[in-house]
């Protein structure tokens, strides 16, 4: 089963998945969807290619266990970032321990650990049933996993007891991760030469009073009580446009920043500091005007410890809970009312040129999750 986990690696990894939505190199997750669907075609399980938009596809297989109520959801996305700056990036260079390719660590090695889970209960009892889900769009705004969860999870007899999203967690449970808002201010000024300031309004001073706001934030979110796994929530300034040339008076500047969100924070508090930074430019000398907005959001999640999770953190080698401070799909599970936590194999590089994955590290993963299955006894009220 060790050769069969390496080479669905190897085939994944060489299918080009990069996210169309983040690079021109990218053609969507059709092909590779239609990979894995092959694959539990032939294993004789039932399995379904779902084309959420355009060649951005689903993949969905559902084995039936001893107990057909007893359903474990696990999850992988289908879609990596983009390739610029990589020399031959869908062929896997093994280097050791390490299996280099894009999407190997983030997370294809997730996507093949389920496959060959499914190669195994195939031929085997398995006491509960398994419903493996590859999803599309997840580095982007997680279109799959919207529409898995409209259409796929309400097609299953019952709601799954917990899910696992085989993002990397270097082989700990993650028991929770941050969400983001990202957010836009925008300041209308008005155009004039630049040899006569006095005739206009320039949009860009303004935001030095936004920045000196947003940093103030962040220092105060630094000195407050840290989550215990996710440690302290935070922000950035991300993106600053604005004026048309250097001999012009800017007539327009745009800051758009994203804060990085913990459980148990409000929408609320969230709209304050917004509030915060629009006084702030407000205040500022001038007669521009101020326009912001929330523009995007995802939520944190935070899975409770229970019997179940904490049989998986035995099953997984008794590592200590972790926390993620990325984002996942874990929490549109979560807010379906789905308890999900994240676990995942060792590696380095998500996003970057030099991305790897610990081989050993992988089957790890999938000798720990077929423990899980195989051993699974908590029946669920």
């Amino acid at each position: 089963m060790q050769s069969k986990l390496i080479q669905y690696i190897t085939d994944l990894v060489a299918i080009n998945s990069v996210n169309p939505d983040l690079s021109t190199e990218g053609q969507g997750e059709r092909e590779i969807a239609q990979y894995v669907h092959e694959h539990f075609q032939k294993l004789g399980i039932d399995t379904k290619i779902d084309t959420v938009q355009g060649d951005r596809c689903n993949t969905t297989a559902l084995l039936n266990g001893e107990d057909s109520n007893q359903i474990l959801l696990m999850n992988g996305h289908l879609d990596t970032v983009g390739i610029e700056g990589m020399d031959d990036p869908f062929t896997i260079r093994k280097d050791g321990d390490r299996l280099y390719g894009r999407g190997t660590y983030d997370m294809l090695a997730g996507c093949a650990v389920q496959m060959c889970l499914a190669n195994y209960f195939a031929d085997q009892s398995c006491p509960i049933s398994l419903a493996f889900t590859f999803v599309c769009d997840e580095e982007n705004k997680s279109i799959g996993m919207e529409h898995l969860v409209k259409s796929f999870l309400p097609s299953l007899s019952s709601k799954p007891f917990l899910g696992i999203f085989m993002e990397p967690t270097e082989e700990k449970v993650g028991i929770s991760h941050k969400g983001y808002n990202w957010y836009e201010l925008k300041i209308k000024g008005l155009a004039a030469h630049g040899s006569r300031p006095e005739q206009g309004v320039n949009a860009i001073f303004p935001l030095q009073y936004a920045l000196e706001t947003l940093d103030d934030i962040n220092k105060k979110l630094s000195e407050k009580e840290p989550h215990p796994y996710l440690g302290y929530a935070t922000l950035h300034p991300g993106l600053i446009n604005g004026g048309t040339a250097q001999s012009v008076i800017a007539a327009e500047a745009t800051l758009n920043w994203e804060r990085r969100t913990l459980p148990g924070e409000t929408q609320k508090e969230l709209d304050q500091e917004l509030k915060q930074v629009v006084e702030a430019v407000e205040s500022a000398t001038g007669d521009h005007q101020v326009f912001a907005k929330q523009v995007y959001s995802r939520p944190p999640n935070q899975s409770k410890e229970d019997p179940l999770i904490r049989m998986l953190q035995e099953a997984t080698g008794n590592e200590s809970y972790s926390g993620m401070s990325y984002w996942a799909d874990s929490a549109l599970a979560a807010q379906a009312g789905i308890p999900s936590v994240l676990f995942g194999p060792a590696g380095h590089g998500a996003h970057a040129i030099d991305e790897w994955v610990s081989e050993s590290s992988v089957i790890n993963c999938y000798k720990s999750l077929r423990n899980f299955i195989s051993n699974f006894q908590i029946t669920i009220s």
